[in-house]
């Protein structure tokens, strides 16, 4: 079976619905046995916590996939630092995450550290 754009967009609307009335049904449940139960708040329907949820996303970021908006610039910050390094100052550094637990030189659990 030939399958066409059309339809491969139509599938991933339905998945990205599904998603999202999924999620929300999780989050009316846990809030209106939880919430609701422990803080004597209202219950909430469907429509109730969606709104809620959008909100939330609002305040805490907005409808961006990055949540907070930024999130990518501190990979492109080091990126720049690590590409304007000179390989001395690049194997300090790896020394230096290696001793922290970080990067690529770190110890393994096995090995016991001196320190």
């Amino acid at each position: 079976m030939k399958y066409t754009k059309w339809k491969w967009a139509a599938k991933g609307m339905a998945f990205v619905a599904l998603f999202f009335i999924l999620g929300t049904f999780v989050t009316m449940l846990l809030w209106n046995n939880l919430a609701a139960v422990i803080f004597s708040l209202p219950t909430l329907n469907f429509f109730q916590t969606l709104g809620l949820m959008i909100l939330g996303r609002l305040l805490t970021g907005g409808m961006g996939p990055r949540g907070w908006g930024g999130g990518g610039h501190r990979g492109h910050w080091m990126r720049q630092r690590w590409q304007s390094m000179s390989p001395d100052q690049r194997e300090q550094l790896m020394q230096r995450w290696g001793k922290s637990g970080w990067g690529p030189n770190r110890p393994d659990e096995n090995q016991s550290v001196a320190g």
